[in-house]
């Protein structure tokens, strides 16, 4: 008898919480407001030469071990943007000419997408990135000063695509931080597609439509020149780039250190 009772206790003190519980009230997730882009401008590289109201030659002359000049640039008559790094000889002195072009414009938060093949040798590297003109003027403040963000670099013998932010300048108070990929066939002279994504609030990277990258702790606020690069330095081995080989890159024609970018686009956040 003692024992009915104490089930009948238990049963009715369990049923009197249960009864008295306030009812549990479904959590409905923050809805996820994605950014919207309208394409803005963009080049297809349909002309017969690099369109110069659009891009100009940046930093012409001396640059690392190699000198940047406009020989190396040129259009291909297939709808690309071609780059080249080779290698000529003149009184016994061996020159490696470099190219690097930039937007006269300067553009901020939105998508900036490119369609390239790259394929670099040793002591070369490519790229597709922004800048601004006061990239480290104010140190401190890379928001009001700019940052460089390379949506990609690549090597010679690396499959992988390496993206990389810089602010504060590049000496005593240099900042970076970055990703490097798997092994996607970025060296191997076949197209795929770069992305960045910039809104106020973070950078998102993508390799052929596919995230790599996230980014937020600081952000550039400052409108950047869009930058398409090929460059050489001659670096110990297992660094970087790594050596510049003994005999160069081959001539102008002869070369295959070649950079082939089939568009630039640039999609303005709304």
């Amino acid at each position: 008898m003692r024992k009915m009772l104490s089930y009948m206790i238990a049963a009715f003190l369990l049923f009197s919480c249960k009864k008295n519980e306030a009812p549990v009230t479904p959590v409905t997730p923050p809805v996820v407001v994605e950014p919207q882009y309208t394409l803005a401008w963009q080049d297809d590289f349909n002309g017969t030469q690099m369109d110069p109201v659009e891009w100009y030659h940046r930093i012409p002359g001396i640059r690392h071990d190699g000198f940047n000049d406009t020989t190396t640039v040129s259009t291909d008559g297939q709808g690309n943007l071609v780059i080249k790094v080779y290698s000529d000889t003149v009184a016994g002195k061996i020159t490696h000419h470099t190219g690097m072009v930039a937007t006269k414009k300067e553009y901020k938060y939105g998508k900036f997408e490119a369609r390239i093949a790259f394929s670099n040798k040793y002591g070369s590297w490519s790229a597709f990135w922004l800048q601004s003109a006061t990239m480290g003027n104010p140190i401190g403040n890379p928001q009001a000063a700019g940052m460089e963000i390379d949506v990609v670099e690549t090597l010679s013998n690396d499959g992988r695509v390496h993206q990389n932010l810089h602010w504060d300048g590049y000496d005593a108070y240099h900042k970076t931080a970055g990703v490097k990929t798997g092994d996607l066939g970025a060296n191997s002279g076949s197209y795929h597609l770069y992305t960045l994504e910039w809104t106020p609030n973070y950078y998102r990277f993508y390799v052929d439509g596919v995230k790599t990258w996230d980014f937020s702790a600081t952000v550039s606020q400052k409108a950047e020149f869009i930058i398409l690069s090929s460059e050489v330095k001659n670096y110990a081995a297992g660094t970087w780039a790594g050596p510049i080989p003994a005999g160069g890159y081959g001539t102008q024609k002869s070369t295959s250190t070649i950079m082939k970018v089939d568009y630039v686009k640039y999609y303005q956040l709304k």
